[in-house]
Parts: C-alpha cells; structure tokens; sequence
C-alpha cells in the first residue's frame, strides 16, 4: 500500500471512530437531537427499486423564503455542511410486502436495492417506501421512522431524460469558482435562479408527444448530498417536473479525498440507469461548462442506439465550444445529435421536430421563454 493510501486510511478510521464517540458522548449527555430518517427519491422496474438516505440529527431548516436575508442563507448553508450523522445504524425497510434489514455506513448514509414480486399500480408513477429504525438512541422508547418515494416508470414511457443540474437548469456559474460559491452560499430554493423556459420544456418532456405520458426524468449531479433538500425545494417551487435527484458523497475514503470524483460519479450513475431500464432510450441534457460532452460521448460509445439526442447548453468560451462542436461532429457520425443551445426554445424545436414533445409544445415554450425574459406574468 502507497503511503497515500496508508494516510487516507487512517484519516478515515479516526474520522469514523471520532464520529462515533462523539455520538455515543451526546447520547450518555441526553444531548442528542432529533434524529430523523431522510431517504432521498429513489427510482425502480417491474422488479427491482434502488434508493438511498441518511440518517442524521435534524438539522433545524425552516422552509426557504423571499425575504430571508444573506445572513440567514449562509447559516443555513453552513448548517447542512455541518450535519450530524447516527453511523453504523440498523434500518428495517418495508416495500410492496417484502421486507429487508440494511445498515447505515459510517456517515449515516444507507442503500436498499431490492427485489419485490407483488403487482404494483401502475396508474402511479410513484410509490412509497417505509423505514423504521431498529436501534434505540433515546433512553426512551421513541420510534423513528420514515417514508421515501422511487419512481417507477410505465410500459407506457416511450424514453427517459438524464438532466445535469448546475448551470443547466440551474444558474449557477460553474465557470467561475468565486461566483458559484457566492450565489450557493447567499441563496436559498427560493432565490435561486432557472434557466428561462425549463420548466415549459422539462413539462413537455415528461409528458411525451401524445401528452399523456409519463416519462422519467433523473437529474445527475455533482453537488454533494447535503444539497438535496436545497435542490428538491427549488424544482418544486420552478414546477421543475419531479425526480430521482442523485448527488454525490464528497467524503473521505480509504483510497480518495473525495469518495466519488466529478465525471466517474456521473458516468456511474447513467450506467445503473440505463442498466434499469434496457427497453428505454434516452434524452441527455447538460452543459459546456464541465465534462457533459466528454461524459455523454462515452455513453454513447458504451451503449450503442440507446441515445436519442444530446442537448448542451452553451455556458463556456469560444475555445470550449470548439472543442464540444469536435465531440458534435463526432457523434454525428453514430447518429446522434448533439445540439448546442443557447437558450431552451433550440432545444425544444429539434424535440418537437423528431417527435419527443406534442407538436405545437415548441411555440408554447417560446411563448414562455419570451415572457420569462420581459419579466411578464
């Protein structure tokens, strides 16, 4: 073993063993907080579903405001930076009858994967699963519990979305280090900003050319998982349709500083994807900002006529766009488009003109883009 290796080893252990004492200390104290089951949104098939969560002490957010000022944003920042996970914790979780036991690993983090053979609804592109705490932190009996929700997709899906997030629905200047922390740090979901016409074109998406579908979006992203609650409000608050929001775990590990790095994160996550769903294909969405391109060009190699189109939001310089008009060029020839777009309205007519939104849906979202962009009602 490299010295490196020897050190974030070591650096993982005391991490993990101070990590424990000091939760077991806040336990003997009768100091621990409210500790709370968080699953994040999972997705499934007919057979199997996939979702993660953590467990961890409240961390005390009121819902975001207009008003909040910058100071109240910054705490509320810090406070999800310095969470307080419960590690090595039993889980029960509970879905369609079938029952199974997971632990939580030493940052509180924990993962089902697992089959189930009861019929589900498939009026529902929803479905909700339970998780009960097995151990008992409070000298009192004090049940925890919590409900997570995977999206299950319907034979009537004709294609699924994989969307990036900063600074392709979500400004965020990815460009410039100083300026993206500045507008994380100082906002909140409700101050953040989206791209014009998102909403209108992530709408279409999802609902198909026929309008009556229920295509799954995935939004993969390179923020850390302590950004989630941040990113499902403002989808909520943008009518950003709903999905599987899946993040990355910037811990330390035995052999890393940072557990899961940029483009392997990404590439891992739209691999288990299309792994889940081998009868869809699918739209890609990102950006010129980071490695989308490069990221999404891979896919394509690795799993042939399962691309639809790539969609990349112009947001670098001209030496950039050159270099991602190369990778266009080069897709071109396995027959896939990649379109680089200045605004949503591009994106929306290559969509509506090879039929993966309703006809008319471009003009709406145009329609939109403009009154976003005067500032209209």
């Amino acid at each position: 073993m490299n010295p490196k290796n020897i050190f974030l080893k070591l650096l993982n252990q005391s991490e993990s063993h101070f990590d424990s004492w000091r939760l077991n200390r806040r336990i003997r104290k009768g100091k621990l907080g409210e500790v709370v089951i968080f699953p994040y949104c999972g997705y499934g098939n007919e057979n199997k579903i996939t979702i993660r969560g953590r467990v961890m002490e409240h961390n005390g957010l009121a819902k975001p405001d207009f008003n909040d000022s910058t100071w109240t944003n910054i705490k509320a920042m810090v406070r999800r930076y310095m969470s307080r996970e419960i590690p090595f914790v039993s889980i029960k979780a509970h879905f369609q009858g079938s029952q199974e036991i997971i632990r939580a690993d030493d940052e509180g983090y924990f993962h089902l994967e697992t089959s189930f053979h009861a019929p589900i609804d498939d009026n529902r592109l929803w479905h909700t699963v339970n998780f009960k705490l097995l151990d008992e932190l409070y000298p009192e009996t004090r049940e925890i519990t919590g409900v997570g929700e995977v999206m299950i997709p319907d034979k009537k899906s004709h294609f699924g979305v994989i969307s990036d997030i900063d600074d392709t629905i979500l400004i965020s200047k990815t460009t410039h280090r100083i300026e993206i922390i500045r507008m994380a740090m100082t906002n909140n979901a409700k101050t953040r900003m989206p791209f014009k016409g998102v909403s209108a074109f992530y709408n279409a998406l999802q609902k198909g050319k026929d309008g009556k579908q229920h295509n799954p979006i995935f939004y993969v992203s390179s923020s850390p998982w302590n950004m989630y609650d941040m990113l499902a409000d403002f989808f909520a608050h943008n009518n950003i349709p709903k999905g599987p929001i899946l993040l990355r775990d910037i811990g330390i590990s035995e052999t890393k500083f940072i557990k899961e790095r940029h483009a392997s994160h990404k590439l891992e996550k739209i691999r288990r994807i299309l792994s889940f769903y081998p009868r869809l294909k699918f739209l890609l969405i990102g950006d010129s900002g980071q490695h989308d391109p490069e990221i999404y060009q891979q896919v394509v190699e690795e799993y042939p006529n399962r691309v639809l189109a790539i969609y990349i939001r112009d947001v670098s310089t001209a030496r950039r766009n050159e270099e991602v008009k190369l990778i266009s060029s080069q897709l071109a020839k396995k027959g896939v488009d990649l379109i680089m777009k200045q605004d949503t309205s591009q994106a929306a007519t290559h969509a509506e003109h090879n039929g993966y939104i309703q006809t008319g849906s471009s003009k709406i979202i145009r329609r939109e883009l403009a009154k976003d962009l005067t500032g209209l009602s």
